[in-house]
């Protein structure tokens, strides 16, 4: 009877031990996400965005806006010839709506100069049910490619450039 005890005690402090050790792990710093606590709030979803801009031009953030979340970052304002830029949103605290909007440069200053004046759009959607979602636009002057993107605290990579 003893050694019943002791084993079933063993595997109780073993499954504490592993609840502790997963529960260490859930509070890897992430995109949004994690309270002030350090606890993951599993509700909430965020989108960091890291753009790098090739075109050869300058650009100036025109528009921009969330329909859902809020920014913890704003895009930057402007983007210089080969400067990257990172900007990042999150649903807010117990909205259950993830996180959506659009951003959209204007490109001037040009090596190219008939490249002066057009736009480059990105619209997001990092769904609270269902697929995120990405479009990007390089206006008929510039090509866009994105990668990542997936998951609840989602990162995604947006090259604009001459491409």
């Amino acid at each position: 009877m003893r050694t019943l005890t002791r084993w079933a005690a063993a595997v109780v402090m073993g499954a504490v031990v592993g609840v502790l050790a997963v529960s260490a792990s859930a509070q890897a710093v992430g995109v949004g996400g994690v309270r002030g606590d350090g606890e993951r709030d599993e509700t909430s979803r965020g989108l960091q965005v890291r753009m790098h801009n090739a075109t050869g031009c300058r650009l100036t953030r025109t528009d921009y806006g969330l329909r859902s979340g809020e920014f913890v970052a704003r895009p930057p304002a402007t983007l210089g010839k080969g400067q990257d830029g990172v900007f990042e949103a999150r649903s807010r605290e117990g909205s259950l709506k993830g996180v959506a909007g659009t951003v959209e440069y204007t490109a001037d200053h040009c090596d190219a100069s008939w490249r002066d004046g057009h736009a480059i759009r990105l619209t997001f959607g990092v769904a609270y049910n269902g697929m995120n979602s990405f479009n990007t636009d390089g206006g008929g002057a510039f090509g866009t490619r994105l990668s990542g993107g997936s998951g609840n605290h989602a990162v995604l990579s947006w090259g604009v450039g001459k491409f």
